[in-house]
């Protein structure tokens, strides 16, 4: 449908991906429409799991989108290297993935052509969703005639291959493809046509991952095979569901069933069968592992001596709430300060409730913002998440002077410190409180405090400067090649 080239963007100073309509197809109004759609679905797009669309043109018959530069390479290369991944692998793709289609079925778009020629696996470790080409908004008219079959045949949904009206369910099921590829080197659906692939999800039962690699552990398996379903109400209801299974500890733990899954001859359902009793003539299981010892001669003597401990600790707990339990705990340690309590200290620096996070880009082009969608997880009290900058080609930025994170609180607060947790080593930053936020950076007056060269996190003193908000302006991004961004994993404020 394209080709795609490197090329210098001379106005921003950055490299940028050109994708650009092949001449031939350039001439079909069709292929014109959605060729632009992709600009116009994915501009409407902000996540860093999906590559980001700059600009358009048009000149001289010739169509182009602009977009964000990704090094690295498809997970369809990963695999014909290597030919499955490990089961934490795959999670861990799958899961990225399903986080980028969340963000995009949330602003109404399905993919539709979800596949590892569309995944891409960055060199800074991030896994990115690209090619919209022929994505479709929930409300908008498709370019296509009623029963047409659109997507990439292998990774085809059921509703897709009938010509049905497709949801975010349409996404999960090739996504659930992916992994199962993923998984066992090779898709689901095999055959000697496409016709014959695309069919054979209406007419067979897929078969489990187990199947062909007995060392996946039963939890994924069972993942996969919810996402393969016929019935899309079947499957997961949304991408962020799905992700939580994925994430689900016991997802990737080793199986502790001893029976073997084996598809029924006679029904599209599965059964689980024991090896023994498997009826003369059918193929021979695929060997398991060892039996493991049986629960039962440990799990009744674990529970009892729960139970007990259990009730001591409540004893425990009532006795110390009775004076003579407190009596009793305390004998030789209380004071005369201790039996009364004084009036609550004063003065020490506590956390203080954040009610908004923005970015703040007053210099930037294009699209306003940075990377609005992750903001929420630079406050979410989980340092393994976290909000980042856009990628740059420079670490000092070149066209602008820097970007920002806004902090808003409910009310003017006299503050103490700011305390940033992130992973990127040589940033710079300076910080500015003020009670309304200004427009432009010189709206915020002098900076209360800065640093240069911080290596990860970081703790700014605001010297008990009172203000409603604390801006976070990063004039340097640190690290270098290749990732040119800085991450902001958690902040907090104390006053």
């Amino acid at each position: 449908m394209a080709e795609v080239w490197q090329a210098a963007d001379e106005v921003l100073g950055r490299q940028v991906a050109v994708k650009i309509l092949h001449p031939h197809l350039a001439a079909d109004d069709t292929f014109v429409q959605r060729f632009r759609s992709e600009a116009i679905a994915a501009a409407r797009l902000h996540h860093p799991g999906i590559v980001a669309i700059y600009d358009t043109g048009h000149e001289h018959g010739t169509e182009a989108i602009v977009m964000e530069l990704v090094r690295g390479e498809t997970l369809r290369y990963e695999l014909d290297q290597r030919g499955f991944l490990k089961p934490a692998e795959g999670v861990s793709i799958a899961a990225q993935v399903a986080d980028a289609l969340a963000a995009a079925h949330r602003a109404g778009l399905v993919h539709r052509d979800i596949k590892p020629a569309n995944i891409l696996l960055c060199s800074d470790e991030r896994v990115m969703v690209t090619d919209f080409g022929i994505a479709k908004f929930r409300d908008d008219p498709d370019l296509t005639q009623t029963g047409t079959m659109v997507g990439t045949v292998k990774y085809l949904s059921p509703e897709q291959v009938r010509g049905d009206a497709v949801d975010g369910r349409t996404d999960i099921y090739a996504l659930g493809v992916v992994l199962f590829e993923t998984l066992c080197s090779r898709p689901p659906f095999t055959g000697d046509s496409p016709a014959t692939v695309a069919l054979a999800r209406l007419n067979q039962t897929p078969p489990r991952p187990r199947q062909l690699r007995p060392t996946i552990p039963a939890g994924l398996d069972a993942v996969v095979v919810r996402c393969l379903q016929l019935d899309p109400a079947d499957r997961y209801g949304s991408a962020d569901e799905l992700r939580a299974a994925l994430l689900e500890p016991r997802t990737l733990q080793g199986d502790d069933d001893l029976t073997t899954s084996v598809a029924s001859a006679t029904t599209s359902s599965w059964v689980h069968t024991h090896p023994s009793s498997a009826a003369p003539g059918d193929p021979a299981p695929e060997p398991g592992p060892p039996p493991r010892p049986s629960h039962a001669v440990w799990i009744r003597p674990v529970v009892v001596g729960a139970c007990i401990l259990g009730a001591i600790a409540l004893a425990l707990v009532l006795l110390d709430r009775s004076d003579l339990g407190h009596r009793l705990f305390n004998w030789g340690t209380e004071t005369a300060q201790d039996a009364v309590p004084g009036p609550p200290a004063t003065g020490a620096p506590g956390p203080l409730t954040i009610t908004s996070i923005a970015s703040f880009d007053p210099e930037g082009r294009g699209a306003p913002g940075e990377n609005d969608a992750q903001l929420r997880l630079a406050v979410d009290g989980d340092p393994n998440t976290g909000w980042f900058t856009e990628s740059y080609d420079q670490r000092k930025f070149g066209i602008k002077s820097g970007v920002g994170v806004i902090l808003s609180m409910e009310s003017a607060t006299a503050l103490q410190d700011l305390i940033v947790e992130s992973p990127t080593r040589g940033w710079s930053a300076s910080i500015y409180v003020a009670d309304q936020p200004g427009a432009a950076l010189g709206d915020w007056g002098e900076p209360v405090t800065a640093q240069a060269g911080i290596d990860g996190g970081t703790t700014f003193d605001l010297h008990g400067r009172t203000g409603r908000n604390v801006l976070l302006w990063i004039t340097d991004l640190g690290d270098g090649p290749p990732r040119m961004r800085a991450e902001l994993t958690e902040l907090s404020l104390r006053g």
